[in-house]
């Protein structure tokens, strides 16, 4: 099947067009960085094999991501290449036109977010662009699929025609200087584009420095053809950005943004009426369903023995099936965050903290890894390795897990469920807050005491506005959907049957009712010491928040399985346990996927074990300040709550 490579700029659409033509899952976000590694999918109606490339700015490559782009180019050579433009961008974005029309390799370019310019009074002459650049030109829309057709027709009418790499300085004065320097390396470097970098890496003159103003100049001219512009009042972009990327009222703005999601997912009381928050009201109705489903199964095989029932009963529906119930609950939250990130705010956002984050020692590019960490910190752990310089993505990977993962949401759902019904959201956020801050500590302390090297820079598009795609929308929501249940049929299945079978095997292997003489009690009460400080773990049933958190290990949902399949969660925490609880669980040792992935990233066993003493240490102490401290001053916040 025919190769087609998209590239382009960050931010100017790839991976949207990419979802639109090949029906794929790819992550879509409406800032630069989103495409860490190449993906694929197929066309059918095109008859492509797509292939989604990391954003470039030049193929000259600065960061890891170009370095992936380039190398895909450059080594296993497509058969055809599709140049995604920024239509309100068109002068910047020609510069990577002027490079790979340099390539033997077909060049189809794509207009994208031509309604934007225009609305911004910029209007391109097609007809004219694709004269001057010799190359087929279409306009598209990522969003709405809209010029798919014409699309196709123009790669189709590249490939049948097959193209010469030929290079757009040939009526530049310049071309004639260096002509006579380039011509003799043409056989010997593989193509003009590969004799044009050979070029610029000699040192004689600053060649490298001339080609590129050169580039630019044409990129100048060309748009000058092509471009009319008309006077337009401001835009609702540039109004909005007024108030969003305000010096001083931006991140007050950001941060209350965050608190009115949580409490719109985690409040029991929606805006003081007693009815309960869409996130809530959407959980609630799963364990409904859930306990009916169960309530239907039990009867159906009720006249199985009773290990059998008990083991459908409390191992799988009062495992597996408890985290099951927060999935609706995790869904509306990632809504609201996926409703932000395409529709142009989350830019904004990374805009702001990269003065704050700079002072860490890492740059505003890190925010894209560390609000990955919110959903997962297996891809924010590979996210890092966009970053440009070691010490920033060393530090990013260190403080990921402090970001909580979607997978930590059932357990705080659950206890703040139990024990702050009212003030959920609250509670929540401080949650996230906390882990925030805990992280700016870390990453503070390791930019000034362990890890030292260069600033690095950032260079951050700022999209425009645009009210998200609901199919867009819908189709996140069913990656994260799919994940979670793929999790919940394997590695949470298997969890809530290790758990249970442990809650009734004593150590002669006989089954037992009475889970406190089973093998995870003891087990549990062995880990007793380490927590009782804490606020947990101790008393009779002290052993089973022990067992949970231990399970949490292998995933972090697992560790509402266990309460599950444990029971007694209502009366195993007071309100400020229960706080310690969720503070260990929110900065302990990740997952042992998170946990490989940071290995595998970092490669060093050295780094690895620092990495799990600072996750470790961090939790215990951080929860024994809260549950002692709280005690000490009698903790007279819940008081007031």
């Amino acid at each position: 099947m025919t190769t087609l490579g998209l590239v382009g700029n960050p931010n100017c659409g790839k991976s949207a067009l990419f979802n639109s033509l090949t029906g794929s899952n790819a992550r879509v976000g409406n800032w630069p960085g989103v495409t860490v590694e190449r993906k694929e999918g197929i066309w059918e109606k095109g008859g492509f094999l797509c292939v989604d490339l990391p954003g470039v700015y030049s193929l000259s490559p600065y960061t890891p991501e170009e370095q992936a782009a380039v190398q895909f180019i450059l080594e296993e050579k497509p058969d055809l290449l599709l140049q995604v433009i920024d239509s309100t961008v068109l002068e910047r974005s020609l510069f990577l036109t002027t490079q790979l029309l340099e390539l033997d390799i077909p060049l189809v370019v794509a207009l994208n977010m031509v309604d934007i310019a225009e609305t911004q009074g910029v209007f391109i002459e097609v007809a004219r662009l694709s004269e001057l650049l010799e190359v087929p030109v279409a306009e598209i829309s990522a969003i709405t699929g809209g010029g798919q057709m014409e699309l196709a027709k123009c790669l189709h009418t590249a490939l049948e025609k097959g193209r010469k790499g030929k290079t757009v300085l040939h009526k530049d004065k310049l071309w004639r200087r260096i002509q006579p320097l380039v011509q003799p390396n043409l056989s010997q470097t593989q193509g003009l584009f590969r004799a044009m970098r050979w070029m610029e890496r000699q040192e004689r003159v600053d060649w490298e420095g001339e080609i590129a103003a050169a580039r630019y100049d044409f990129s100048v001219s060309c748009c000058h053809e092509v471009i009319t512009e008309k006077l337009t009042q401001n835009t609702p972009t540039q109004k909005l950005d007024k108030v969003f990327l305000h010096p001083f009222l931006g991140i007050p703005i950001f941060f209350s943004c965050m608190a009115l999601i949580f409490y719109m997912t985690f409040s029991a009381s929606f805006l003081g009426t007693g009815i309960p928050s869409p996130g809530v009201f959407l959980r609630q109705g799963a364990e409904y369903g859930i306990e009916l489903l169960r309530d239907v199964v039990i009867r159906f095989f009720l006249q199985m023995p009773y290990w059998w029932r008990a083991f459908l009963s409390d191992g799988i529906f009062g495992g597996m099936g408890k985290a099951v119930s927060f999935l609706p609950q995790i869904l509306c939250l990632f809504f609201w965050l996926t409703f932000l990130e395409d529709s142009g705010y989350m830019a904004r956002a990374a805009f702001l903290l990269d003065k704050p984050m700079r002072r860490l020692g890492i740059s505003g590019r890190a925010f894209l890894p560390l609000l990955t960490g919110f959903g997962c910190s297996v891809p924010a752990m590979m996210c890092a390795r966009t970053l440009e310089w070691e010490k920033s993505r060393r530090i990013t990977r260190l403080i990921i897990p402090f970001f909580s993962c979607g997978a930590k949401l059932p357990l705080y759902a659950l206890l703040v469920g139990l024990l702050f019904p009212e003030h959920g959201g609250i509670i929540i956020f401080c949650l996230y807050g906390g882990g925030i801050l805990i992280g700016v500590f870390w990453a503070f302390l390791l930019h000034k005491r362990l890890y030292h090297g260069e600033e690095a820079p950032f260079i951050m598009e700022m999209p425009p506005y645009h009210l998200p795609r609901l199919n867009n929308l819908m189709r996140t929501l069913s990656v994260r959907a799919g994940e979670y249940l793929a999790k919940a049929a394997t590695v949470i299945l298997g969890a809530s049957i290790i758990i249970w079978l442990a809650s009734h095997l004593t150590l002669d292997l006989h089954m037992t009712k009475n889970s406190s003489i089973s093998i995870l009690a003891m087990l549990g009460r062995g880990m007793q010491p380490v927590f009782i400080p804490l606020g947990f773990g101790g008393g009779e049933d002290g052993w089973k928040a022990s067992a949970a958190i231990l399970s949490g290990f292998a995933a972090k949902e697992a560790v509402v399985s266990a309460l599950g399949v444990l029971g007694g969660e209502v009366n195993l925490f007071t309100p400020l346990s229960g706080i310690s609880f969720m503070v260990f669980h929110l900065l302990s040792i990740p997952c042992m996927a998170a946990v490989s992935a940071y290995w595998f990233e970092e490669k060093k066993k050295r780094n690895l074990f620092f990495a799990l003493c600072v996750w470790l240490l961090t939790a215990w102490i951080t929860s024994f300040l809260v549950y002692q401290i709280g005690s000490l001053i009698g903790f007279a916040f819940f008081d007031i709550l």
